[in-house]
């Protein structure tokens, strides 16, 4: 391992903070340590770009080591950030973003405007502005030259921020179809900034502890901020790494088109749903090409949108956490379903949704009076009945947020201590964070704390604000309780998602909302989408922000810029999420409002969020109280507090066996995994990330650092921006779809992967 590397081990085993000893140094010889690091490192980037680097050079050990041996810390402080450019395509493609997630939220077809391709599209008119327009005299300001990566980062973080139909639209647009409680224009565009903005004051208040280290090394942000470094620093003609990815990339958009509409056998090719069509057991166990078909065991993928780039990236220790998982989820998505358990055989094998007695959907609405659970109209219609895969899901889900809370304080409390300790005005230590990537950033001007704690606070008054203007029904105190869960919770995802890549918790979060919401305020399906609201969605905000903060480190964008960027992106994305949802849903409500919609509108995610906050705001009690058939559901969160410990307890006897390295919260999260969906992409994406992240990281770790990440973006880049180009070519975004026509490969008679059809 090189010194450079050595170095930033043993600054990492002082976690990141000064000690006494650091203390009486004085800061002389602090600044002197990290300069020393920084050019160390700076000289190693050097070898390893001209290829005079050894081999062992080259091979990523530890997990973070790639924060330095893929990225380098090269920054020109120079380059402007801020310039029209930034502005016109910023708010451009914020625009763009806004409006189509809107759009799309009340289409039959999901459409996600992701990153990548905004950052490609970003990147062809950055460089095309910078031809076309003049750049001299008094132009200058509009065409400063040739477009730079401080531009590019701008302009993707802004935009990302705003292409998204944020969560408060869902709670807005459902009391406006379904309760007849239209809010304001001022009221709902401040519910909408409110909520996102809590989440960018958890971020300004965590970025010490979980952005500046470089044991923080957001798996997720790597691949693309290797991306914007290989398009803008890489000389484009020759660039081994540039030539790669625009080959890749070009592969994969000519290649979508076939598993995608063509030959959608090639989404799942099961040998035993091609030897037997007929088999329920069958289509269970082995299929999964088509949604809720089944768990997709010995199946396999070709289809790349399914697979996803995540198996390249993400860290070899948070996938074999997450492949036991998935071998558990074998055993008890079958066990449960063919044991019978809850019922379960008198419900589809795999559905989200609720049932009554008899094994039809449960009618939800018929439960409410004036909004609120009826008594009476719950002993007409009967006690209400979960799948029992779905039930499964939700025990599973809490047992790895109870496992979360014991793992990330034992295994992090040396890192989470003194950053708490950071927040005592009488706290004489400071908080010293060595990193090279952060030691270029020391030239751009930080944000100081307190902005952060002046936007939580103004963000807090504009919650409890609009949550009582809103009538939502959820009480001050109750809204507070929400939002300091809110924030032990960001601290502890945020925690794992940072240093291992570990993000699979969105859903079962705002499961967990729900049903806490549900016990302090019972009967009432309105404040239960608010307390979710206002837990889920900062929570989300929260560690999207710091994942841009740490892209913004990586590719040295001045903390300011990023700031204002995700700010400007909040605002443009909420007004127009507004004005788009007021007007599809004035022109087209009975359309929204019919369980079926139209080929051109369609109001299922409304109602789905409307169920959710039904099944728990109104039967809340009756599924999940002490006596009730899902008793086990709020059970398993104490219970998955004491399963790290075994783990904890073997490193104790046996310290250097490995056992640290083994995630309760990650096994348990995927031990039902495979509950909804399509699954036919868990095997592959097990042997990919095996064969990139154990094969050649450990055989050919020149490769490996030079070329996976870079891979592993044009993969996604490819596949992404065909996707979008189908589903208005083909798909049916554009109001009429296309359907290849039938043959064996794509039998409309039978799932993608030719095993009979699921329940409906």
């Amino acid at each position: 391992m090189t010194d450079a590397v050595n170095a930033l081990q043993a600054f990492d085993e002082k976690n990141s903070v000064s000690d006494d000893s650091i203390g009486k140094k004085g800061d002389g010889v602090e600044l002197s340590e990290d300069a020393i690091m920084a050019k160390e490192v700076e000289e190693f980037e050097e070898r390893l770009q001209n290829d005079e680097a050894a081999e062992d050079e080259y091979r990523v050990q530890e997990a973070y080591e790639v924060a330095i041996k893929v990225l380098t810390t090269h920054d020109e402080p120079d380059l402007p950030a801020l310039t029209f450019r930034t502005f016109f395509l910023g708010l451009g493609f914020s625009a763009f973003g806004a409006v189509l997630a809107q759009i799309y939220y009340f289409k039959p077809q999901t459409l996600l405007v992701s990153t990548l391709f905004l950052l490609v599209l970003s990147y062809w008119f950055g460089n095309a502005m910078a031809i076309a327009l003049p750049s001299r005299g008094i132009f200058r300001w509009i065409n400063p030259g040739p477009f730079n990566i401080k531009e590019h980062v701008a302009i993707i973080i802004m935009s990302s921020t705003a292409a998204v139909s944020a969560t408060a639209i869902q709670v807005i647009s459902v009391q406006d179809l379904y309760y007849n409680h239209k809010l304001n224009a001022g009221l709902a565009i401040f519910t909408l900034i409110g909520s996102q903005l809590l989440g960018y004051g958890y971020a300004g208040l965590l970025q010490d502890l979980l952005v500046k280290p470089t044991k923080c090394f957001w798996p997720s942000t790597i691949s693309t901020a290797n991306l914007f470094q290989a398009l803008h620093y890489d000389n484009q003609m020759t660039s081994k790494r540039v030539r790669l990815f625009w080959t890749v990339f070009c592969v994969m958009f000519v290649w979508e088109i076939i598993p995608q509409w063509i030959f959608p056998l090639l989404t799942g090719i099961s040998i035993f749903c091609l030897a037997n069509n007929h088999s329920t057991v069958f289509r269970n166990v082995f299929g999964g090409a088509s949604n809720n078909e089944g768990m997709g065991l010995l199946s396999w993928c070709f289809d790349w949108n399914l697979i996803g780039s995540d198996c390249l990236f993400n860290p070899l220790w948070l996938q074999i956490n997450q492949d036991i998982g998935i071998f558990l989820t074998y055993i008890l998505m079958a066990g449960v379903y063919y044991g019978n358990l809850w019922r379960a055989k008198d419900f589809p094998f795999m559905s989200q949704a609720i049932f009554a007695e008899d094994g039809t959907q449960y009618n939800q609405t018929a439960l409410l009076t004036n909004g609120k659970f009826d008594p009476e109209k719950y002993a007409q219609l009967g006690p209400a009945f979960f799948s029992a895969t779905n039930a499964l899901y939700l025990i599973t889900s809490n047992l790895s947020l109870g496992a979360t809370v014991t793992h990330v304080f034992f295994w992090h409390w040396a890192d989470i201590k003194p950053f708490l300790k950071s927040f005592n005005p009488w706290n004489k230590t400071p908080l010293v964070v060595h990193d090279p990537h952060y030691e270029k950033m020391k030239v751009y001007k930080q944000i100081p704390r307190w902005w952060y704690f002046i936007l939580l606070a103004a963000a807090y008054a504009i919650a409890q604000a609009t949550n009582y203007e809103g009538h939502s029904g959820l009480p001050w105190w109750a809204l507070t309780v929400i939002l300091l869960i809110s924030l032990t919770l960001s601290l502890l995802f945020a925690t794992l998602a940072a240093t291992i890549g570990f993000k699979e918790f969105n859903s079962s979060a705002n499961g967990f909302y729900q049903m806490i919401t549900a016990y302090m305020v019972p009967g009432q399906p309105i404040a239960n989408m608010y307390g979710a609201l206002y837990g889920q969605h900062p929570q989300g905000q929260c560690i999207a922000m710091l994942s841009d903060l740490k892209l913004g480190q990586y590719c040295k964008l001045p903390p300011r810029v990023t700031f204002s960027m995700q700010i400007l992106g909040t605002v443009v994305g909420a007004v127009l999420n507004y004005v788009m949802m007021v007007t599809i849903i004035d022109s087209n409500r009975d359309a929204l409002l019919s369980i079926s919609g139209t080929r051109l509108w369609s109001g299922q995610n409304a109602q789905s969020y409307n169920s959710n906050a039904i099944s728990w705001g109104g039967l809340g009690p009756e599924m999940f109280g002490a006596h009730a058939l899902y008793r086990m559901v709020p059970i398993s969160l104490a219970i998955g507090v004491f399963l790290p410990l075994p783990f904890i307890a073997a490193w104790y006897f046996w310290p250097k066996a490995g056992f640290e390295n083994f995630s309760t919260p990650i096994i348990l999260q995927y031990s039902c995994y495979l509950s909804v969906g399509i699954n036919t992409s868990a095997n592959p994406s097990m042997v990919i990330g095996l064969f990139s992240q154990w094969w050649v990281r450990t055989r050919y770790p020149r490769w490996f650092t030079k070329y996976n990440y870079i891979m592993a973006a044009a993969l996604d880049g490819g596949t992404q921006v065909i996707s979008f180009i189908l589903n208005f070519a083909v798909f049916g975004a554009s109001g009429t779809a296309h359907d290849f026509p039938q043959w064996w490969g794509n039998d409309l008679n039978l799932s993608a992967d030719r095993c009979t059809l699921p329940a409906n």
